[in-house]
């Protein structure tokens, strides 16, 4: 039995290990295969399905398989779900990101960023027209936009291979442990399991600090910074490492056997083979225990009485619908939480998902614990149970009010959401971008590459801010007369602009606090999370215990875990000001968010 706690606290491990690193990567797996927030959405949802497919099935077979062996094909089938999504890292090529070509001279300074048509007849290859060779190369592969669907899979056989786990694992402990251990051991499983999420976000912090195609490209020719929307992480890099873990998870289980003696009765077998001082008290060795059988195998007969019986049940019903609601803001939380603090406070998505990692999940899990501690040493009714979350949930939501102090002002784009310094616009509405001061470099209107002017205004890309040359390498380059930030000096100074968006310094400042309300809601959500999941046990009759815990599972994911992501992603993306562009031409990724808005 301590072998097999020890394999099912690891598995456990293992499996919120690779769920959280999933999470983690979802805005760098958005931007390396340039798709929307709502399919990331789908991606993510995908896990859910899997795990529905499955998990009735297993419920039901429960009692009647090799449950450690089940429980490792399941490790097997996630490691492989994890190798599976790495697969398109090696079929896509190289990353090219999104930026202007800057041809250059034999000298060190390069030929201009805004370079009107040249009269002398030669082709034009500048900035504003990428030379077709490169257009082609991008090309090639147009089965690339489709690649994603190998991360799905991955997805979803992580799902399907998590699903016998928990309950055939919890199942398994509660038939060989102790009455009073049971609940004992299943709670340090469970508790062990937590460490899993947050060493899954530091690797996904230090995988996303990582440029993508590590080792093959070199770093120093890279003209972005991981702040930069445009930069994709080595999200592929960890997920080797999960498939590992779950490998490594599988091994144990297929040693184990189909049953054990129950805890206690080894002792009373050597007792019965101790000499006793005078007769020999012949002791009979007790029989096997038979197996708790815990499917939900009540006859077609059966099922719809227990269901009647269920959401007969007024404070049951209620509880459901606080799950389900719970789920759809928690999940959609979770899963946009890295690339709204990137967004909103110009934190780099890394340090954002490192910050979740130490401080969110800690003070998190440190809530659930407190939250059962506090029923244990005042032995609250449910009476009491439901006045405490009450009393929580309230607390929580009125902090969430303070969200919209953390305000932050908009990203300052020129053409986007700031006028070019002063300048009257060009009349026509499709070139909002261009202005008089840019109006003879002809720019493409598609491209992104920011820079940022000495006025604190980004620019889309040199191009738009009318620079006439540039001098330095890499990120290292800037961009000197631009005629577009001169504008505003009124000629004093050298109008200059620099690669990379402007830094907001107001954002910035905001974000700790931003973090400090985050982690207290975090808390005090917690706090209230385990006496409402105890109501549901005193609520519901003992013999409908595991049918209820099935369906409130059952309801949390299809209508929260599912959807939420999806729905979610498509209303950030209406918030979205400026799309990326792919090779190919067709809308990318987000570059840049109308941040109110999305707040």
């Amino acid at each position: 039995l301590q072998i097999f706690l020890g394999a099912l606290a690891f598995s456990f491990f293992a499996k919120g290990f690779s769920g959280s690193y999933m999470k983690s990567m979802s805005s760098q797996i958005e931007r390396r295969f340039e798709i929307s927030s709502s399919i990331v959405g789908i991606i993510d949802g995908s896990f859910e399905i899997g795990n529905l497919m499955v998990m009735v099935l297993v419920s039901y077979l429960g009692p009647r398989v090799h449950r450690p062996k089940i429980i490792a094909v399941g490790c097997l089938i996630m490691s492989l779900g994890a190798f599976l999504s790495v697969m398109p890292q090696f079929l896509m090529g190289r990353y090219n990101y999104e930026r202007i070509t800057v041809t250059v001279d034999n000298s060190s300074t390069s030929v201009s960023a805004c370079s009107p048509a040249l009269s002398e007849g030669q082709p034009v290859t500048d900035a504003t027209e990428t030379p077709s060779t490169v257009k082609d190369f991008g090309c090639e592969k147009t089965t690339n936009s489709y690649l994603w669907l190998f991360v799905l899979m991955g997805n979803l056989l992580r799902g399907i291979g998590e699903a016998p786990v928990m309950p055939l694992g919890v199942s398994y402990i509660d038939d060989f442990s102790k009455e009073e251990n049971s609940a004992f051991y299943i709670g340090l499983v469970r508790s062990s399991g937590m460490f899993g999420p947050t060493l899954g976000f530091l690797l996904g912090s230090f995988c996303a600090s990582l440029w993508v195609d590590i080792g093959i490209v070199d770093i120093e020719v890279i003209s972005i910074n991981p702040k930069d929307t445009r930069w994709v992480g080595a999200w592929w890099l960890g997920l080797l490492i999960c498939g590992a873990v779950n490998f490594i998870a599988s091994l144990p289980f297929w040693f184990l056997p189909y049953s054990l003696p129950k805890e206690g009765e080894n002792e009373n077998m050597k007792i019965s083979h101790l000499p006793v001082q005078g007769n020999h008290c012949k002791i009979d060795p007790p029989a096997q225990p038979q197996l708790k059988v815990y499917s939900i195998n009540l006859s077609i007969a059966d099922f719809f009485p227990a269901l009647k019986k269920l959401f007969g049940n007024p404070v049951f019903l209620v509880y459901i619908f606080l799950t389900i609601l719970q789920y759809n803001s928690l999940v959609g939380l979770i899963t946009y939480e890295t690339k709204f603090m990137e967004q909103q406070f110009n934190v780099s998505v890394s340090r954002a998902i490192f910050l979740i990692g130490v401080i969110l999940l800690p003070v998190t899990i440190l809530g659930m614990f407190l939250g059962g501690f506090l029923i244990k040493k005042f032995k609250l009714h449910i009476t009491e149970m439901t006045k405490f979350a009450c009393i929580t949930f309230i607390v929580a939501y009125l902090l969430n009010l303070l969200y919209f102090t953390c305000s932050c002002e908009v990203l300052q784009v020129a053409g986007l959401t700031a006028p070019y310094s002063g300048l009257k616009h060009l009349s026509s509405p499709k070139n909002s971008f261009m202005a008089s001061c840019n109006a003879d470099c002809s720019c493409k209107l598609d491209q992104w590459d920011p820079v940022c002017g000495d006025n604190g205004i980004t620019y889309m890309t040199a191009c738009f801010a009318g620079c006439k040359s540039s001098t330095g390498m890499g990120k290292n380059m800037v961009f000197h007369n631009c005629s577009c930030v001169e504008g505003q000096v009124h000629g004093l100074g050298n109008s200059s602009a620099v690669l990379g968006q402007c830094q907001r310094e107001s954002c910035t400042k905001a974000f700790p606090y931003f973090l400090a309300l985050q982690t207290a809601c975090a808390f005090i959500l917690a706090l209230g999370g385990t006496p409402t999941y105890m109501i549901m046990f005193r609520s519901v009759s003992p013999d409908l215990k595991s049918f209820a815990v099935g369906i409130e599972t059952l309801g949390g994911r299809v209508l929260g875990g599912l959807p939420a992501p999806i729905y979610f992603g498509a209303l950030i993306d209406e918030t979205c000001l400026k799309w990326g562009t792919k090779n190919c031409g067709g809308s990318g990724s987000c570059r840049v968010y109308d941040t109110k808005a999305f707040r």
